[in-house]
């Protein structure tokens, strides 16, 4: 097993993911740098804090970053400080975006404080 499998095990067992994480992005050019918008959405196994019964909760999240090229970067890095979207800065030469850290972060933002299986 690659330490990158190890890594998404992890990361999916943090996220207590069932099933697949479905990612949709689009990518736009803008004067400062990419705007990365999509949708996320997959399911997730919680313990009913009521009941202690397991349930399946389907969620659905929007994302919205602002990609940045920075000439004095050596590595991508993250700066959550706005509400409003995720700005992610890359060095200038770097081809690729690792959204990776910024789809766990609005995973975890929709969990429920106190997850409660809804009756049927």
């Amino acid at each position: 097993m690659s330490l990158l499998e190890k890594d998404e095990q992890i990361l999916f067992r943090e996220l207590r993911l069932k099933g697949s994480l479905n990612c949709n992005f689009a990518v736009k050019k803008e004067k400062s740098g990419f705007t990365v918008k999509g949708i996320v959405n997959g399911s997730q196994e919680f313990a009913c804090s009521r009941t202690l019964e397991l349930f399946e909760r389907f969620f659905k999240i929007e994302v919205d970053a602002l990609v940045l090229q920075e000439q004095d970067l050596t590595q991508q890095e993250e700066d959550d400080g706005s509400e409003d979207f995720f700005k992610i800065k890359v060095p200038v030469n770097q081809n690729e975006v690792d959204l990776t850290e910024t789809v766990r972060q609005l995973v975890i933002l929709q969990e429920p404080m106190i997850p409660v299986k809804e009756e049927i």
